[in-house]
């Protein structure tokens, strides 16, 4: 797989002393998260942990306001500057300079509550055959309004099987994972073919590269605070306009097909390292890219974007050309806006928005 974690002689910023005798080594990467990465390093404060821990902050070269707000917290973190690599580089680094014996992550825009490091570091000190313990938790959006309460369903609240990780994409989020370092350092960590930009599967790779060299052990309480994507938030009917800056400009996201090359990655890999058991993880990768570029397309054109639809459906249909309500999206969005207004009242009010959108996070597209 070519899987390489950075030199272990990576050095923090100048002028922070790496502590050695630590138990845990929190592990948090940042990528303009200006707004958020204060309230992310706070919570870790926050937790009640009787144990020592250190909280290592990966600076993936952020353009805004972000290492400001790093530099407010002073030595009590350790920080590490590095050019765009993405977010597997920005992981894969602040586990090289780690000292603990377990690696808890977050991301910089999450949040954790007050017992998320103890019950994880407890579940694991209390199984030796775990090589990483996950928790429940929550979804909300920018406002910090949840929009989804429990976000592992109850077939899924146990330790995964690797045979249950390679069926589906099993419910387990970055920032409630804690693992012992011993073990990520055996896998290799994160796939660095995941660049900037390439934002899925990099994560459950490196959970089931996990999974083949021990249990997964699952701590069934909502531990974490999942802060949604913007994209994810302007597909959300629990959008608030006033989060994301009022209307959003469908236009403002890459390239409809560029977008979701992290899923094309992740489909490659997945076959590379698996063989035939990798194919249903991968056919899931490239469905979801499929389903996404619908539901950008719905967004686009309900805001009257319909030049971009026509690209996020074409897009959709060259990864999976079998979807057919793609190809009657498609033909609805050739048409002038002015004859497809004149139109709508011939058509069922499900039937319209399933053509002119929004989409809803419980009605995607299939």
């Amino acid at each position: 797989m070519g899987f390489t974690l950075p030199s272990a002689g990576v050095t923090p910023a100048p002028g922070v002393k790496k502590i050695v005798a630590v138990k845990v080594s929190v592990v948090i990467p940042v990528f303009n998260n200006e707004a958020t990465v204060g309230a992310a390093i706070e919570s870790v404060f926050a937790q009640r942990f009787d144990g020592q821990f250190e909280m290592i902050v990966v600076n993936d070269g952020s353009t805004d306001g972000t290492r400001k707000v790093l530099a407010e917290f002073g030595d009590r973190i350790h920080v590490i500057d590095q050019e765009r690599r993405g977010v597997s580089a920005a992981r894969n680094a602040g586990v090289a300079a780690a000292a603990g014996e377990y690696i808890a992550l977050l991301d910089g825009d999450d949040l954790w509550t007050e017992d998320r490091l103890r019950k994880t570091v407890q579940a694991l000190d209390q199984n030796p055959a775990g090589v990483a313990a996950f928790t429940d938790g929550m979804l909300v959006d920018a406002a910090g309004v949840v929009v989804v309460s429990k976000f592992v369903p109850p077939e899924c609240e146990h330790s995964p099987t690797l045979d249950e990780m390679l069926g589906r994409i099993w419910p387990m989020m970055v920032s409630s994972m804690t693992i012992r370092r011993e073990t990520i350092g055996a896998t290799g960590g994160f796939s660095e073919e995941f660049g900037a930009g390439d934002y899925f599967g990099e994560d459950v790779l490196a959970f089931l590269l996990l999974r083949e060299r021990g249990e997964i052990v699952y701590v069934p309480e909502t531990l974490t605070r999942y802060r949604i994507s913007e994209f994810m938030q302007r597909l959300g009917k629990r959008l608030h306009p006033s989060a994301v800056g009022g209307k959003a400009a469908s236009g403002a996201l890459a390239d409809p097909d560029s977008y979701f090359a992290g899923n094309r990655i992740f489909a490659r890999l997945m076959v590379e390292r698996f063989g035939d058991r990798g194919r249903p993880l991968a056919g899931i990768a490239m469905d979801r890219a499929a389903s996404e570029q619908v539901s950008l397309g719905m967004l686009a054109i309900h805001e009257g974007d319909r030049a971009y639809a026509r690209r996020c459906y074409l897009s959709s249909i060259r990864r999976r050309p079998l979807m057919l309500k793609t190809y009657l999206r498609l033909g609805w969005a050739l048409l002038p806006e002015s004859l497809a207004r004149a139109l709508s009242p011939m058509f069922s009010p499900r039937l319209l928005r399933g053509l002119s959108g929004p989409p809803l996070l419980d009605e995607r597209p299939q």
